[in-house]
């Protein structure tokens, strides 16, 4: 087995710096893709969920449907390290993709009885179902991911988030597409279908054990360590309040439905192109100098969009948030794996945990202070608590270490 630089054993068949098949490659990041695509299913259909003729969901009760979510995306995340060291990484992908395969089926079944009692304890178990598959599976993909460019993990990552983005942008342009015919399930329908495929695939590829997955047990977590956390969960609060919250926002402010539909798109395609720059410009502008004014742009957005009162200044606002959250994740964990190299699955797990952490707080939260302040304070106060993201970034910033340049994705070697 080939070694990275730190001199952990890492997947087979390495060259140019990149390990791994290019079938493997291929199926990693297909998995990012419909991740995404499912990841937001639920926010994207937030307008059909708590409108009256459909779900009739109250705010408290569509805030409360994320809680088994980030509850089950918090237990995938933590117990990846464990599972992949008993279970082997690649039956927990698998056990990942059965997860989200279930959960969107489930969304699907439910519009047959959407007015039915028995609508929302099948959007619970939906979302539970989700958060599983998605703490599994992220964390499995960013594990495979930063395996296959150990020496620049942070760019390995923004590239699978970038089609991780690409999901979260198509899913509120597809819902609209659909609504507009009627069948709006037909998302749900289209991510389970792609799932259970790459699930198959999954299974006939060699999908190696990455590097370090059996050495994470007996690393002891360094107190540096909770700085990375403590910025992902400010991060996971100020990118959900406009992924869950940002259409309810607009609509409170009087813009049409589809409108609000198509500033979230806005939001999560300016996510994926971010993304995507920051992993274009990767050899020539050292990333933690965009990681450090990322913070400070979120915060700028969260302020502007209480002040949006039409269609076009929403899509603006949202853009310019999707770019402010576009790097924040992806470089943070890719960071976090090359600062902590004796345990990078247990790294990767805990930080994706630590988002989804951010993400209940936001996503209950959010429903929850409604009761007391209106939807713009809330935006206001998250501004404010962002500045604490930005504070952060700026200490493990200072702690990377410049890597020689790369092309984004070099070629992999044959499967």
């Amino acid at each position: 087995m080939a070694s990275d630089p730190v001199g952990r054993p890492g997947m087979t068949g390495s060259r140019s710096g990149t390990t791994g098949g290019r079938a493997e490659v291929a199926t990693v990041y297909a998995v990012g893709l419909f991740q995404g695509l499912s990841l937001v299913a639920f926010p994207a259909a937030a307008t059909l969920l708590t409108a009256a003729s459909g779900y009739d969901l109250s705010k408290g009760r569509y805030g409360l449907l994320f809680v088994p979510q980030v509850a089950m995306a918090i237990a995938g995340s933590l117990g990846l390290s464990a599972l992949a060291r008993r279970f082997t990484l690649k039956r927990v992908l698998l056990a990942g993709l059965v997860a989200d395969t279930l959960s969107m089926a489930l969304l699907v079944g439910s519009v047959a009885v959407e007015h039915g009692a028995a609508a929302y304890p099948m959007l619970l178990v939906a979302t539970a179902s989700l958060g599983l598959g998605f703490g599994l599976t992220l964390g499995s993909i960013s594990t495979y991911a930063g395996a296959f460019m150990p020496d620049r993990r942070d760019v390995a990552l923004t590239a699978l988030n970038v089609l991780l983005g690409l999901g979260t942008a198509l899913s509120p342009f597809l819902i609209a597409l659909f609504t507009n015919i009627g069948e709006w399930w037909y998302l749900p329908l289209i991510a389970a279908g792609g799932i259970a495929v790459l699930f198959v695939i999954a299974v006939v590829q060699p999908m190696d054990a990455p590097a370090g997955e059996r050495r994470t047990a007996k690393a002891k977590i360094p107190a540096l360590f909770w700085l990375f956390a403590g910025a992902l969960v400010v991060y996971g609060v100020g990118e959900t309040m406009f992924g869950n919250w940002g259409t309810t926002l607009l609509a409170d402010h009087g813009v049409k439905p589809t409108s609000a539909q198509d500033a979230l798109a806005a939001f999560w395609g300016a996510v994926t192109l971010g993304r995507l720059a920051i992993a274009l410009v990767a050899r020539r502008v050292r990333s933690t100098h965009i990681y450090v004014v990322l913070p400070w742009a979120m915060v700028m957005a969260l302020v502007l969009a209480p002040l949006a009162r039409g269609a076009g200044a929403g899509i603006a606002v949202f853009a310019l948030a999707g770019l402010a959250c576009s790097g924040f994740f992806p470089m943070t964990v890719g960071y976090g794996e090359s600062t902590f190299p004796r345990f990078v699955e247990l790294a990767a797990g805990w930080l994706i945990a630590a988002y989804q952490v951010g993400y209940g707080l936001a996503a209950f939260g959010g429903g929850a202070l409604q009761n007391v302040v209106s939807l713009s304070t809330v935006f206001r106060l998250t501004a404010l608590l962002v500045v604490v993201m930005g504070i952060l970034a700026v200490p493990i910033a200072r702690r990377q270490h410049p890597a020689p340049a790369q092309p984004l994705l070099a070629a992999p070697a044959p499967s």
